[in-house]
């Protein structure tokens, strides 16, 4: 573990501690029967994981853990059952890119290829258990939807290979985005890929575009003015490529990028330029790590997110802490991070689930039958 120091954005809290973690067997395992092609070239069947690859993980009001991942489909943890859910229920077996939450408990699943599952708990008896399905068929933009966001008004905002929609409950209305000019068709995917998504505490709407820096939408407004702000590379951003943000307690945004690393945003600097407002970490040397994302601000205020092959980084609003394989850290893929009700740690990418003990500063692979509790 090593330590960094770096210009302070004031004092935080201490994270409180927790002891080592245990489980109770033995875990009652449901459905599953995914199966991995054999042909394929990667070793993506880990037994003593939970699966290859967490993507995902979102704890609902109940305090039901859920993991989305790659090829298992969807994953729900609660009253020591871990139950696989892609036969059973229906869902797709393969990538799921997100998992949000509305106030009225529902929630969404984006899925690579196969639009949207909406799961309603007060159905979940029924012969879908719960699951029902939209996709292009019921006006989706794409059915590739790489990420979500919910608003403060209950509309979900989707992110897609083909633009950004809304969806009220009944309706999906594309909204009308200015042509993407700063393009670059060699190692792109798509101009109108949204790459992510985040509605901030002023029920402001912010994405990224490919190639096309960060946007932020008013959901008040229309027309021409419903854009209020565009911030690229000469803003002060340091790539082009947006891949996740998040917005902290003090209402400043913290970017990922694919190819620029990790980027502090405060709109309360703004100059007329937009420069002033933008640290960028990586780009001035003090972090490694250009593929940054996860972010997650802990309850005692620290910010934690991933750098590709760099492990994870932890902001006390002093220094950044490096955690990687010396901390029992096996995986340089981290793409996902979740505290829990119960101040349990969660950390999810390639090779699986990781639990995170405070006390001691070690990750411990999570598989079927934990650790849980």
């Amino acid at each position: 573990m090593r330590t960094i120091i770096c210009q302070a954005f004031g004092s935080l809290l201490l994270l409180s501690c927790n002891g080592q973690p245990t489980s109770k067997a033995p875990v009652l395992i449901m459905n599953d029967t995914v199966k991995i092609p054999t042909e394929w070239f990667l070793k993506l069947d880990y037994p003593e994981q939970l699966c290859h690859w967490v993507r995902h993980m979102r704890e609902d009001r109940s305090g039901t853990l859920w993991f989305g991942t790659n090829h298992y489909g969807l994953i729900r943890y609660a009253n020591d059952t871990l139950e696989y859910l892609a036969d059973s229920a229906g869902i797709t077996t393969g990538r799921i890119n997100g998992i949000v939450e509305g106030a009225d408990g529902i929630l969404w699943v984006a899925t690579d290829g196969e639009g949207l599952f909406k799961y309603d708990p007060t159905t979940r008896y029924s012969a879908r258990h719960g699951f029902s399905h939209l996709t292009t068929k019921d006006g989706l933009l794409h059915n590739d939807v790489g990420n979500m966001a919910m608003g403060r008004d209950g509309v979900l905002w989707v992110g897609t290979m083909n633009g950004l929609c809304t969806y009220d409950g009944r309706t999906f209305t594309a909204i009308n985005l200015p042509p993407n000019t700063a393009f670059d068709p060699v190692g792109g995917l798509s101009p109108t890929r949204i790459t992510c998504v985040m509605a901030d505490s002023q029920g402001k709407i912010w994405f990224g575009r490919e190639r096309d820096g960060l946007l932020m939408i008013d959901p008040k407004e229309t027309g021409p003015r419903r854009i209020l702000k565009h911030y690229t590379v000469a803003d002060g951003l340091p790539d082009s490529s947006v891949s996740s943000m998040m917005e902290d307690s003090k209402g400043r945004l913290w970017i990922g990028s694919m190819f620029g690393g990790v980027s502090l945003f405060d709109p309360s600097a703004v100059d007329e330029k937009g420069s002033k407002a933008f640290t960028n970490f990586t780009k001035d040397g003090v972090i490694e790590g250009v593929e940054t994302g996860a972010f997650y601000e802990d309850r005692s205020g620290h910010i934690w997110f991933a750098a590709e092959h760099q492990g994870v980084f932890r902001y006390d609003g002093t220094s950044f802490t490096n955690y990687g394989p010396k901390d029992g850290l096996s995986s340089g893929g981290i793409i996902a991070i979740m505290e829990d009700r119960d101040g349990r740690f969660w950390f999810g990418g390639f090779g699986g689930l990781f639990r995170f003990d405070r006390k001691t500063s070690r990750f411990t692979p999570v598989g079927k039958q934990g650790p849980w509790n």
